[in-house]
């Protein structure tokens, strides 16, 4: 243990003297603003293609380089961006948007219908395998009405149209970079250019990522010129930068840290209610997971109270459904109680009175990663239930969840963690519950027929009164009676800046934009 400290404090010191010197010779502004802001999460970005982000440090990136046609606000509204206004046929299934006038690509060229229509038409070609085809399946064709106005028209009437067309993969990309850089777009500064307040400027892998503010944007010249995103994997090493100053602002701090910057007063904490959540899921093909009985038993074993009080000090909320309160479709089905009688009852009833040997997989990629795991083994343990901690870095972990069928696919009880980005139950739930052969988005491969109808008749209802009571149904499905996850509390997203600090603006999608913030010299 001794040698693990002294090589992330040693780590950390190296990290702060490279942001020392890469930070000395930053000019300040006139007004006693610097040009330059540095934000620090704790990986680079895989890609800045919109079409092909999984992951929320892209994001990061991506929303500042690229717009979608409509957006969400910061309460989460959804609102138009390139799009002025739009509105829906009486047949439910045409889409009309008016598009903003005079908006031109990073590279020069206009924005207008066509270009939807060709991104689109990107995303939705099998031959390129996009990875964010699923999400926008339901669109049957796009039409161009004139330069300004488009069409999509979907395959059938889709409950989460808007929001899934608020989604950042559903951003519009410059189709003349993106057809000459084919592949490619998205993976260095020169194949990247989108319709954004910020360009991207220079892209080095794993070092840092460097945005320009694009002058005269339609939505107003950004007040800093230079955003800076930084990767520092460790989160004490990122901790310290921020304390020295040589970083502006972070992002995915352990929450006592967060508590113990907050009470220091030296930097601000700020605090987003957001669609994320934390699990662990059930590999339902491994025996005895593909009991129910055995998956309720275990929900009713943990104590997530104490977790959250305790391991997180306060800065989450436990978990009172599938979907976390500010997503749409969201039903409250209330706190699954600590019952270690229960457990032990439903153990019986499912033939395990003596509780048995289990796994569990995590990695310290997700905050606090290891000690919930180690939380949740001593938990078992009071119900009879064995089950060691399997430390995974993330590039293995990820490999356990490629798409892999049933048999070769060793997890058992494995740290995740949950939130649709479109902020809707139908992304929230369908990709990650619907029965499907592989675990490429159903990760623990749950089946279940009932749960099946319920989430294809809810993909396809517009009304919205119909279409929350056919999600309520689905939650109490998979939530409560078949239970797919142990889902321990909903996080908030938490963010730290150094008090010279304003501006920042998190998302319940936990991102942070950076398009209004300053820094004081």
């Amino acid at each position: 243990m001794g040698d693990d400290v002294t090589a992330v404090r040693a780590g950390a010191a190296l990290v702060l003297a490279a942001l020392a010197a890469a930070c000395s010779g930053a000019p300040p502004s006139p007004g006693g603003l610097r040009d330059t802001l540095i934000f620090s999460a704790p990986a680079d970005a895989t890609t800045l293609d919109p079409h092909n982000t999984t992951d929320t440090e892209s994001d990061q990136v991506i929303q500042m380089v690229f717009e979608t046609l409509i957006g969400f606000d910061d309460d989460m509204r959804i609102v138009g961006r390139l799009a002025e206004r739009w509105e829906v046929a009486d047949d439910g299934v045409t889409w009309t948007f008016h598009l903003r006038p005079g908006v031109t690509f990073h590279d020069g060229t206009p924005f207008d219908a066509d270009a939807v229509r060709r991104n689109f038409a990107r995303v939705l070609d099998p031959d390129q395998r996009h990875k964010r085809f699923q999400l926008f399946e339901m669109i049957d064709r796009v039409e161009v009405v004139d330069p300004e106005t488009v069409r999509l028209i979907t395959a059938y009437p889709f409950g989460a149209f808007e929001p899934t067309m608020a989604h950042i993969s559903a951003a519009i990309v410059s189709p003349a970079v993106a057809e000459r850089f084919g592949a490619a777009f998205g993976t260095t500064a020169e194949a990247t250019a989108g319709t954004g307040p910020y360009r991207v400027a220079a892209w080095r892998k794993d070092q840092e990522i460097t945005l320009e503010r694009v002058d005269d944007h339609w939505r107003g010249t950004p007040p800093t010129r230079r955003i800076i995103y930084r990767p520092i994997a460790e989160n004490a090493a990122r901790v310290m930068a921020l304390e020295a100053g040589d970083v502006d602002v972070i992002s995915r701090v352990p929450p006592p840290d967060m508590r113990r910057m907050e009470q220091a007063g030296h930097v601000t904490v700020l605090r987003t209610a957001s669609i994320g959540a934390q699990q662990f899921r059930f590999n339902v093909t491994k025996p005895p997971f593909h009991d129910p009985r055995v998956r309720r038993a275990i929900a009713h074993a943990v104590d997530r109270r104490a977790i959250v009080d305790t391991l997180l000090a306060g800065f989450a909320t436990p978990s009172t459904s599938a979907l976390t309160p500010i997503m749409r479709g969201y039903a409250n089905l209330g706190e699954i109680p600590y019952d270690l009688a229960r457990a032990r009852a439903l153990l019986r009833e499912a033939g395990y009175p003596n509780g048995f040997r289990t796994k569990i997989a995590t990695t310290p990629r997700y905050p606090m990663g290891v000690e919930l795991a180690e939380v949740l083994a001593s938990q078992l343990k009071q119900i009879g239930i064995e089950a060691p901690i399997e430390v995974y870095d993330w590039g293995t972990m990820v490999q356990f969840w490629q798409g892999l069928p049933p048999e070769k696919n060793p997890q058992e009880i494995f740290i995740m963690g949950a939130g649709a980005s479109t902020a809707d139950a139908d992304w929230g739930l369908r990709p990650i519950f619907q029965s499907a052969p592989t675990n490429e988005n159903n990760y623990g491969y749950y089946s279940n027929a009932e749960f099946d109808r319920v989430i294809q008749a809810a993909m396809r209802e517009t009304d919205a009164d119909a279409r929350q009571a056919l999600y309520r149904r689905a939650q109490e499905i998979v939530y409560l009676e078949d239970p797919g996850a142990i889902w321990l509390f909903d996080n908030y997203y938490l963010v730290a800046t150094r008090t010279a600090v304003e501006g920042v603006t998190p998302s319940a999608l936990g991102t942070v934009t950076f398009t209004r913030a300053t820094v004081r010299d």
